[in-house]
């Protein structure tokens, strides 16, 4: 009896090797994964970006390429090497080819001058120098707070545009 349900167990536990490589091949797998890092990307010896994430994962042959998780920080620089701009989020993900960049989930952009942007999905052209949604946006600046839907902007934050603006609240305060 034992010798029976051994051997039908060898026969049910056979591979082949066509199948696994179907399902090794069917998710494409990360060629790399780095915990923790900070990326630097100069120009003519300048910081121009730095990129600081808990998780990247780095994919060949499929785009986008790099998938951020589990919070990232990109700063951008003018070229005095001064800080201009903070994007924060959740997560990320960038087109090399396209050079995209899509943040999702909890994005905040803030600028040199204390303007905050607040939303769940924002894209950044490198190619275009520009920074956009179509999302709903909250702006905060010293002076009042705009909610609106789209937004465009150059990367450091200090020209910007809301396409539906839904209200503002300002804080003048008054003076006695």
């Amino acid at each position: 009896m034992r010798t029976l349900l051994f051997s039908v167990v060898l026969v049910a536990c056979t591979n082949d090797p066509k199948l696994v490589q179907n399902f090794a091949s069917d998710k494409e797998q990360a060629i790399e994964q780095i915990q923790g890092a900070e990326l630097l990307y100069t120009e003519n010896g300048k910081i121009k970006i730095k990129i600081v994430a808990d998780k990247i994962e780095r994919f060949q042959d499929q785009q986008p390429g790099l998938i951020f998780s589990e919070h990232m920080e990109v700063y951008f620089y003018n070229d005095s090497s001064e800080l201009q701009s903070t994007l924060m989020a959740n997560d990320a993900s960038i087109d090399e080819n396209k050079k995209i960049m899509l943040a999702q989930n909890n994005v905040i952009l803030t600028s040199s001058d204390d303007k905050k942007l607040e939303t769940e999905e924002l894209v950044w052209d490198e190619k275009k120098d520009e920074i956009y949604t179509d999302k709903i946006v909250k702006i905060t600046t010293g002076k009042e707070i705009v909610y609106g839907e789209g937004f465009t902007s150059n990367a450091n934050f200090s020209q910007y545009s809301i396409t539906k603006i839904h209200g503002t609240f300002d804080f003048e305060t008054e003076t006695n």
